[in-house]
């Protein structure tokens, strides 16, 4: 997987709604850094970021002449508008154990459909603990071959052995039948009579 880098520019703190077109306010911390440190980062990178590799995405961060490997960690957006407006990202080492909600996303639902199946998915995370230089930033599961009562669970995520979870029966999804819904048609021959108006006499 390519490296993904971005660029964290000194901000000091103030006060009030953050006034800097082009750019989103954010904070470095962990490994290596003494205190929460104040930052700001392009919001396009920011955005195609979090687009491209989710919540938890992993990145490089250079700052201040160096480089450092990250974690996003948090995302404030607008209420309305959902534009981001505030990143945490946690700097950490590429063998640091951590546990985390990764994203589970299932291909080739449509060749289900062809038999007249369909996927009931009862969980889109799983909680997986390890090293963050193994940890996947989603796992990709294809159901285009399961049949009728097939279940996914984490035996069906084909990660690395060191990496762990305590849900290892815990049902992702599981395959059904489709449901058909039959719409009753109105019986022929039965008008509706429109209600007269208040303060009109009915025709006759």
């Amino acid at each position: 997987m390519k490296e993904v880098i971005i660029e964290a520019l000194e901000s000091p703190k103030q006060s009030g709604k953050f006034k800097e077109p082009g750019l989103v306010r954010g904070v470095l911390y962990g490994v290596g850094i003494e205190k929460s440190t104040p930052v700001k980062f392009d919001s396009m990178v920011i955005r195609n970021l979090i687009s491209n590799h989710g919540p938890n995405a992993k990145v490089q961060v250079k700052y201040k002449g160096s480089k450092k490997f990250g974690l996003v960690k948090e995302i404030q957006t607008e209420p309305i508008s959902n534009k981001i407006i505030h990143i945490d990202i946690q700097i950490i080492a590429k063998d640091q154990k951590m546990q985390l909600q990764v994203p589970v996303h299932f291909i080739g639902e449509e060749s289900l459909k062809k038999e007249q199946l369909e996927l009931h998915v009862s969980k889109h995370e799983a909680t997986i603990t390890g090293d963050m230089n193994l940890m996947p930033e989603f796992i990709e599961v294809d159901v285009s071959n399961l049949s009728l009562g097939d279940q996914i669970t984490y035996k069906d995520f084909n990660l690395n052995e060191n990496l762990v979870t305590d849900d290892l029966d815990l049902v992702y999804g599981v395959v059904n039948r489709i449901r058909l819904v039959t719409i009753e048609e109105p019986e022929e021959g039965i008008n509706s009579t429109e209600p007269a108006l208040v303060g009109e006499e009915e025709k006759i």
